[in-house]
């Protein structure tokens, strides 16, 4: 009758009376009044499971990103891929989650989905060529004649000599490329081919 918690040392020389393992957890605080038997440091993230039985003894949210990290060792805790670009960034807080540079041509594309990653304009010209990397970025033909001078600006786009005889006529559609005064004479034929140009 003076052993009451059965653990064969009496209750007038048993520090814990009412405890039959006798303070389990050595904190110094014996069952009953220990509501967490097996846990010294008492449920330490307040979340009202005990440290022996919680997932996450120092997380009260309990890993809520649900990436099996608990928070207090979780870089990102409030996101389950954990920062998957690699920026230094976590998800929730990233604008661009799986682009590491962030949007880097600032066209509000981030580059995950963006198909001109570093061309803001996204291939202005349509030409299937990104601007960062198309050598007439506005030039859907690309310097169609080969001239070196990009189609947008070029005064003669189809014409690689850009007017030879500089009659303000494009060769290509000039009846005369190296006639200046396409054929004066009107005989049909071109005066740097015409023995009697006039």
């Amino acid at each position: 009758a003076n052993d009451f918690d059965s653990d064969s040392i009496c209750a007038n020389v048993d520090s814990c009376p009412a405890d039959p393992e006798n303070d389990a957890d050595s904190d110094a605080i014996c069952v009953p009044d220990d509501v967490c038997g097996y846990d010294p440091e008492h449920d330490k993230d307040s979340d009202f499971i005990c440290g022996d039985v919680d997932s996450c003894p120092g997380d009260a949210g309990n890993d809520i990103d649900s990436d099996l990290i608990c928070r207090d060792v979780d870089s990102c805790h409030l996101d389950a891929e954990n920062d998957a670009d690699g920026d230094l960034t976590c998800g929730e807080l990233d604008d661009c989650p799986y682009d590491a540079e962030n949007d880097a041509d600032g066209d509000t594309l981030c580059g995950d989905i963006d198909s001109c990653s570093y061309d803001s304009e996204n291939d202005a010209d349509v030409d299937t060529v990104c601007g960062d990397v198309d050598s007439c970025a506005y030039d859907a033909e690309n310097d169609a004649d080969g001239d070196g001078v990009c189609g947008d600006v070029d005064s003669c786009p189809y014409d690689a000599e850009n007017d030879a005889d500089g009659d303000g006529v494009c060769g290509n559609v000039d009846s005369c490329q190296y006639d200046a005064e396409n054929d004066a004479d009107g005989d049909l034929m071109c005066g740097d081919q015409d023995s009697c140009a006039y």
